[in-house]
């Protein structure tokens, strides 16, 4: 074989492992897509249903009870949840953290023992975005 055919060869050679691991790169990415998926996009948590009541109140003990489900629409990761109840001019707020896998819904549970009995009605407001991001 003359210099020019082996360098020919070689070149071919080369040319074919080069598409063979480019198309294995492709097939293990196709097989794998769903959990690449989960793994690099951020969490996206979304309230799915809150409500609130008094259960959690004794007899010289008033408090509120909020409680409800929040699902992650995206990739896993920990994600934060925000309670914030107001009554009578005043502000009272408790986080949670969780790890929520992709399309998972977990429960949630707050007791705030802040709240007085007859005062003014308070409201509350649910909150919910990933751990880190600056949406707190």
């Amino acid at each position: 074989m003359s210099l020019i055919n082996k360098k020919t060869y070689l070149l071919n050679e080369k040319k074919y492992i080069f598409i063979g691991a480019l198309l294995l790169v492709c097939i293990l990415f196709i097989a794998n897509y769903q959990s690449i998926f989960k793994s690099i996009l951020p969490p996206n948590p979304v309230v799915v249903s809150s409500k609130s009541d008094a259960s959690s109140s004794t007899i010289f003990d008033f408090s509120i009870k909020l409680t409800g489900q929040v699902r992650n629409n995206g990739g896993d990761g920990y994600i934060v949840i925000k309670a914030i109840v107001r009554q009578d001019g005043k502000r009272y707020e408790k986080t949670q953290q969780k790890y929520l896998k992709s399309y998972d819904t977990d429960d949630f549970e707050f007791v705030f023992d802040e709240v007085k009995l007859f005062k003014k009605a308070g409201n509350y407001d649910i909150q919910t975005f990933p751990l880190g991001s600056l949406n707190n």
